[in-house]
């Protein structure tokens, strides 16, 4: 494992059938796991980990096919991609972990948390898609041009984005470029076909919704709140798809609180 000038961790967990996976680390404690955007990576947070290291061993993962990790050798589905995460803990050693993420990194989380209980401290699905069959269908050339597409310009990111510097356009340009467009929108298809309110539903553990209030997912809030009534939804008032860009402290804060108050409980 390899530390950067920021004293996050870069190492790659060998699994047994998912390749190498690549993740940043920082922090001792309880493990938290958290999972990026389509398109995205290990890098994605950054931007909360020394915050969120001081009460965690934090462990920001890059999905398989996507970054660092080893390219996929077929398509994934999101059961595939929560798989991949139970090697990843296995290579670490974990028996459990807080685990959450945003967008398809909710879905996954969704996934994990209904398929691997056990090993699921708590879980938190932030920002994530849970549309109809015909909702997906409508916006699919919408789909295809944001991930077909790799390389986006200021603009392009800004319409999803509150703040973007250079620094942040190069990272989300090379994240989305080693995943290519094919992985990307093979993603989108994987989140369009997973019963997401289905996985949300089988959830025992400790869980909760998150959705920043300017993003594209919190108009399907009702969805979830009628599959899985049980689980608490949360938001962040001035972020919206990317709340560990747009809010990263009451990102961190939000995440803290609740997996301390959950693992107290």
């Amino acid at each position: 494992m390899e530390q950067g000038t920021t004293g996050i961790k870069d190492g790659f967990a060998k699994t047994r059938s998912h390749g190498r996976i690549h993740y940043r680390e920082l922090g001792t404690g309880e493990p938290l796991i958290l999972m990026h955007t389509n398109g995205g990576s290990a890098y994605q947070h950054d931007t909360v980990a020394a915050l969120l290291a001081k009460r965690f061993r934090m462990i920001s993962w890059t999905m398989p096919g996507h970054g660092d990790s080893d390219p996929l050798p077929r398509h994934y589905s999101i059961e595939d991609y929560a798989a991949a995460l139970a090697e990843m803990m296995d290579a670490l050693q974990l028996k459990t972990a807080h685990v959450g993420g945003s967008s398809v990194g909710g879905s996954i989380t969704a996934a994990f948390a209904s398929r691997f209980g056990d090993r699921t401290s708590s879980a938190m699905l932030i920002e994530t898609p849970c549309r109809t069959s015909e909702e997906w269908g409508a916006r699919w050339g919408h789909t295809e041009g944001n991930f077909g597409l790799p390389t986006q310009n200021e603009a392009q990111v800004k319409e999803r984005v509150a703040n973007v510097d250079a620094a942040l356009l190069q990272r989300w340009n090379i994240d989305r470029n080693k995943a290519g467009g094919k992985t990307m929108v093979g993603v989108m298809w994987a989140i369009r076909e997973f019963d997401v309110r289905g996985a949300a539903a089988k959830i025992e553990r400790p869980a909760v919704i998150l959705y920043g209030k300017r993003g594209p997912t919190i108009v399907d809030q009702q969805r979830f709140r009628d599959a899985a009534p049980k689980l608490p939804i949360g938001y962040f008032e001035n972020s919206g798809h990317f709340p560990m860009y747009d809010e990263p402290e009451q990102f961190a804060k939000v995440v803290t609180e609740f997996c301390l108050q959950k693992a107290a409980a």
